[in-house]
């Protein structure tokens, strides 16, 4: 899966360019469509998110969470790892708090579970 699938994901959403976006509110409609149930759509923001921010955790986390909900442990794992990376990159560069990496640490424990 690994790069391969980022790339896919780049592939699909072409046409979303890194960081000139309006995704203020991808995160929260992507936890809206999961709490709905709506995981095709949650999925879709997600991955667009990944490529509009991919330097920033929010959309792997959340692609992790649809992947969970879906019990498809190892791309969970796959994408909860790497929202972890990003957030200790961030925490490094002080672009966040510990308060932030906590939590998608929490979230891979609940990941692990399944």
């Amino acid at each position: 899966m690994e790069q391969n699938y980022l790339k896919k994901i780049k592939k699909e959403f072409a046409h979303i360019k890194p960081y000139d976006e309006d995704d203020l509110d991808w995160w929260n409609e992507g936890l809206d469509f999961i709490e709905q149930d709506k995981l095709d759509e949650a999925e879709k923001i997600f991955k667009m998110l990944i490529v509009s921010q991919p330097h920033h955790s929010d959309g792997f986390e959340g692609l992790a969470m649809v992947y969970k909900k879906m019990d498809r442990k190892k791309e969970a794992m796959y994408f909860i790892d790497l929202a972890v990376e990003k957030a200790r990159e961030a925490l490094q560069a002080e672009r966040i708090e510990q308060e932030i990496l906590e939590m998608i640490l929490h979230q891979k424990k609940e990941i692990e579970k399944i």
